[in-house]
């Protein structure tokens, strides 16, 4: 008995290291508890964005609709992003959140981030909503 428990654990492990060693060290899943501002006027001024939650690197990057913006990293609960007036001249609802790029990899700015996931097809974090109103 003691053998069938041993090999058990043995290959519970395996496949727990597999996964660790298979992405060259994943990044931690980010999540996004809330935004400030969450809303703003069309047509209006560009404003920085204040994103608290948790698991933010200093490579993390804010994503608006599918498009990286400026990131600035304030601690692993806070990063804060420079929403350009363009992102906000028309009446919309942007969709936000917040990608761990693999390794240190930096993401420029306006980079297109087609999914949200990374290389070792983590996920970004939820999904919040910006509201832009006429």
């Amino acid at each position: 008995m003691a053998t069938i428990k041993r090999s058990a654990l043995w290959g519970a492990s395996a496949i727990f290291l597999l996964a660790m060693v298979s992405c060259g060290g994943c990044p931690a899943t980010p999540s996004i508890a809330s935004i400030s501002p969450s809303n703003a006027v069309a047509g209006g001024a560009g404003l920085a964005l204040t994103i608290n939650g948790g698991n933010f690197n200093s490579t993390s990057v804010v994503v608006w609709n599918g498009t990286a913006l400026g990131t600035t990293f304030v601690s692993n609960n806070q990063l804060t992003a420079a929403v350009s007036s363009s992102n906000i001249a028309d009446p919309d609802t942007a969709v936000v959140y917040v990608y761990n790029p693999v390794n240190g990899t930096t993401v420029v700015e306006g980079t297109a981030v087609t999914t949200n996931n990374n290389q070792c097809n983590s996920p970004g974090s939820n999904a919040i909503s910006f509201v832009v109103s006429p």
